[in-house]
């Protein structure tokens, strides 16, 4: 089971549920219609790409892992592509400009731009903000441009309050690897301290709740979801210290989109 369970986490299998998990979350928000293949296509490419920004960057022309471990992983990121080839057939023009923009970040946050420069990656303050655009552009941005909705004012809201909600998730994981990155990345904690990184993330999650309110069309049970969730996010940052365990942020805080899509499915 504690294999089962190292390999659920390293191969970004949970990661990648919890990005389809804020896919259905904006396609209830947003009265979109349920789109399997797109959650499918989505799902498989954020193994894949997720194990390659953990992995395959740091290998020879990434393409040759030496560590049997990450080899195995590296086979089960090419299988899981194989499907979302097929399914990347359905996916609409604008999904593919869209989606190879964010692909472009992505590329930019892992892969160093010139020799001898370093990735956004190692620019602590840049990659926080990198990974949140690219989350609220997946999973807001994506589905909207799939179902070829006009969603407009409501979709920008949704983006906003996801990019919002995104920041703050990855604070726990900022103040974990405090003890781990370089003095000069520049991350949050290290530039305000951890009491006031966890206060700017207290402030943004009730911009966040707020944000709720300026929709034209809210869910019934939208403002009480969404209470419970950023209540418990921030819970979690509260708690957050550099000496938690790994599983305090790698399951619990990223599985957070998955308790709020069964909640929705719930309620």
């Amino acid at each position: 089971m504690r294999a089962l369970y190292n390999f659920y986490i390293d191969a970004s299998i949970h990661v990648a549920l919890a990005l389809v998990s804020l896919v259905y979350v904006s396609t209830v928000y947003l009265n979109l219609p349920y789109d399997w293949r797109l959650m499918t296509f989505l799902f498989c490419t954020t193994i894949a790409s997720y194990n390659f920004i953990k992995y395959g960057v740091e290998a020879e022309k990434y393409i040759l892992v030496s560590n049997k471990y990450h080899r195995i992983i590296q086979l089960f990121s090419f299988l899981v592509l194989l499907p979302a080839v097929y399914l990347g057939l359905v996916l609409r023009m604008e999904v593919w400009i869209t989606l190879f923009i964010l692909a472009a970040l992505v590329g930019f946050y892992a892969i160093p731009i010139l020799p001898q420069k370093r990735s956004f990656r190692t620019w602590g303050s840049v990659k926080v903000g990198i990974v949140a655009l690219v989350w609220s552009g997946t999973t807001v941005l994506v589905p909207v441009l799939q179902a070829a909705a006009t969603t407009g004012h409501d979709m920008w809201i949704e983006a906003s309050q996801r990019f919002l909600f995104v920041l703050v998730m990855m604070i726990p994981f900022e103040i974990r690897d405090l003890a781990f990155d370089k003095p000069n990345l520049g991350t949050l904690p290290q530039r305000l301290g951890i009491r006031r990184t966890k206060k700017l993330g207290y402030g943004l999650i009730v911009l966040c709740l707020l944000l709720t309110y300026f929709k034209d069309s809210i869910e019934l049970w939208e403002p009480l979801h969404k209470a419970m969730v950023f209540s418990i996010l921030m819970m979690m940052v509260y708690y957050s210290n550099p000496q938690r365990n790994p599983s305090y942020s790698s399951f619990w805080v990223e599985g957070l989109p998955i308790f709020w899509a069964v909640l929705i499915v719930l309620f």
